[in-house]
């Protein structure tokens, strides 16, 4: 276990949401970075392919084709673990380009609190 002034930011615990969740393992300001997570952007194909999967719940939207096929990424590290609420206290933004997903608090979140994003057109699909 790293000392306290080692942790990252946020780390996954057990949520009374949903199975597991990312909680701020110390006090995170409103507009503080999180974390930068790695992705693995998917084609069109692979995305269609993974829907039907339990993998598919845990996919960022990446983009959409003119004829409605979307493209998905698969989010390497603890973000994958974010729970979804309309009144979310995080917002994420996926860059394709760099191959990339930056979390940032959107309030200040007290070491304890969990971390949730809005799924947003994708939550009733996603839960």
């Amino acid at each position: 276990m790293l000392a306290p002034d080692k942790r990252g930011r946020a780390e996954v615990r057990t949520s009374p949401l949903h199975g597991r969740g990312l909680f701020a393992s110390r006090l995170i300001p409103e507009g503080g970075v999180i974390g930068v997570y790695p992705l693995l952007v998917l084609s069109h194909e692979d995305t269609a392919t993974l829907k039907s999967t339990r993998l598919y719940h845990y996919v960022f939207y990446v983009d959409e084709r003119a004829d409605g096929a979307i493209r998905a990424a698969v989010a390497f590290g603890e973000i994958s673990m974010c729970n979804h609420s309309p009144a979310a206290n995080a917002e994420f933004e996926v860059d394709a380009v760099a191959q990339t997903v930056t979390l940032t608090a959107s309030a200040d979140l007290p070491a304890g609190t969990e971390i949730l994003i809005d799924y947003q057109e994708f939550a009733e699909e996603a839960l």
